[in-house]
């Protein structure tokens, strides 16, 4: 997709001169399903490494990025987002078993840590940790729960993990493991960065002790530990939720406007990942020498559902911004009668292991993280449609299972957040399927026969149209000038017959046009049609073209 949008790019130039014709609305590959963003080399990237403080004041009292109505700019013509060095498409488009989604990223069943090493300090984040190395010198970050509950930030990061993996980001693998502290082995070389001066020190057994304070023992005397594994490839910091990285020559999509960036505001919200910022994601520079690229990777899913990494969520999060004028005017006006809404909301009792999450008030709709984040503020319409199909297809069989991944010794906790998921997924569905035409999966027969589906009625978050209305025309590819063949035909049905003066006699590599649109008084906008191009082939009707929104 990068060297389409510089031929593109050319071919505009080269009209506005006079020199070229008009480029064709599609081209012979379309619908792209891989964005070919590995085609130049990014040896010269540079890490880029914010810090919280950083992120906190330029995203809340800064305007990083633009703000602007506009289609994602990274979408195919088929209106769905290609694989590319952010984002794979898994349970989106294709089966996923339920084996395989509860893997997620894993290479391996189990982990036993016998014979690694310790080999290094945490350098980021708020969950005590340390680094350790495996057998085959691997590195693999080691977190731990807090005392006040066991179980919960290592549970958050595993069924988060597994989450997004089958939403189709990249993300590292995540292991539960138990550790004996006593049995821990310092390599010579680890180091630690000195809190107090910034250098770095050789890494001590006093080190390793201040992090087991903060630790939740088991029973056995050991300790339940999250062991992350090390991306492959050479550290590039973080990626930021707006602009492009300039040394990169990949990056050429605003992030702002990748849809995989904007959706994930809909993820957030579903799993109340408020932590969804620029901080918590990942660069790797991978590939050889003269010929690297980066992959993008989510990262860091200890605070998410009902887990704050190192206490249970506070109330706040989900639902205000940390730092927002209107409610400190309004608490300073009424000299505090005014009570935040979020102050009220009554969270069920929950094992410590969930820490606080409910799904009785949750709004997906008026859901935050805890600061503003540039792609969530441009998300359209179309882009929560696309993320909440994406949502529509964990089943209760599949969120239960993913749960179970944790491994919670209490079963109540796994019952509980099981339950709750279930119950924020529906809210989801029924926030951001109606909003828009809810069609789907369009295919036109070899004989002209149009069917689809209802992506709303079928998640069973709206009830089906009470009838639907087609206009079809043909369509002129070279020139993108379309006319309507007939008058428009209404149906109760989701299949409908396309005049016989567009199918019969077509030859391949003409175009037909659809404007599919659905009536139902409690959804009105559904009347906004659907907007389809088929081109024929040796083989029948190929769809290539799908717009949601005008």
């Amino acid at each position: 997709m990068c060297l389409r949008i510089l031929v593109t790019a050319a071919l505009a130039a080269a009209a506005a001169s006079g020199t070229a014709s008009r480029a064709p609305h599609f081209y012979p590959d379309d619908p792209i399903w891989v964005d070919d963003d590995r085609a130049f080399d990014a040896s010269k990237v540079r890490p880029v490494e914010d810090r919280n403080a950083y992120d906190f004041l330029v995203n809340t009292f800064g305007k990083p990025g633009e703000r602007r109505d506009v289609r994602a700019m990274n979408v195919n013509t088929v209106d769905e987002v290609p694989d590319s060095s952010w984002f794979t498409n898994r349970i989106g488009r294709r089966e996923m078993t339920i084996e395989e989604i509860v893997r997620g990223p894993d290479q391996f069943d189990r982990l036993s840590l016998e014979g690694w090493v310790v080999s290094g300090g945490k350098s980021t984040g708020a969950q005590p940790g340390f680094r350790m190395r495996d057998t085959e010198g691997h590195t693999y970050q080691i977190e731990v729960d807090p005392p006040s509950n066991p179980e919960m930030a290592t549970g958050a990061e595993v069924i988060g993990t597994a989450f997004y993996y089958a939403f189709g980001y990249h993300v590292v693998q995540v292991y539960l493991a138990e550790l004996d502290r006593e049995s821990l082995v310092i390599a010579p070389d680890a180091t630690i960065r000195d809190p107090l001066n910034g250098n770095r020190r050789a890494l001590t057994r006093r080190d390793l002790d201040l992090v087991f304070r903060r630790a939740a023992r088991l029973p056995n005397g050991r300790y339940r530990v999250l062991a992350s594994r090390f991306a492959d490839g050479l550290p590039a910091g973080n990626f930021r939720y707006y602009g492009t990285r300039p040394d990169d020559p990949n990056d050429i999509v605003p992030h702002e406007h990748r849809r995989e960036l904007r959706g994930a505001r809909v993820f957030g919200a579903w799993l109340n990942h408020d932590d969804s910022r620029g901080i918590n994601s990942l660069d790797m520079i991978e590939g050889e020498e003269g010929k690297r690229w980066i992959r993008h990777y989510m990262f860091d899913f200890g605070s998410i559902l009902g887990s704050g990494t190192v206490h249970p969520q506070v109330p706040r999060a989900g639902n205000e911004y940390i730092f927002e004028w209107r409610p400190g005017w309004l608490t300073l006006a009424t000299l505090g009668l005014w009570v935040r809404p979020w102050i009220l909301i009554d969270y069920p009792e929950a094992p410590p292991a969930v820490g606080r999450l409910e799904s009785r008030a949750f709004d997906p709709v008026t859901w935050k993280p805890e600061y503003p984040n540039p792609a969530f503020q441009n998300m359209r319409l179309d882009d929560a449609f696309w993320a909440a199909r994406i949502v529509s297809r964990f089943s209760d069989d599949a969120i239960r299972a993913i749960v179970e991944k944790a491994q919670f010794s209490d079963p109540a906790a796994t019952e509980y957040l099981t339950r709750t998921i279930i119950e924020r997924r529906d809210k989801v569905l029924a926030a951001w399927l109606p909003a828009v035409n809810p069609l789907v999966d369009f295919t036109l027969s070899p004989s002209g026969e149009l069917t689809f589906r209802n992506a709303a009625a079928d998640a069973g978050v709206a009830p089906h149209a009470e009838s639907y209305r087609v206009q079809w025309g043909r369509f002129d590819n070279a020139t993108g000038e379309s006319g309507p063949v007939g008058d428009p035909v209404t149906t109760r049905e989701m299949r409908v017959a396309a005049p016989a003066a567009l199918i019969q006699g077509a030859q391949p590599g003409s175009f037909v046009e659809a404007l599919v649109s659905a009536d139902h008084p409690a959804h009105p906008a559904w009347a906004t049609p659907v907007t389809l191009h088929f081109r024929r082939t040796a083989d029948g009707w190929e769809l290539v073209g799908l717009r949601r929104l005008p």
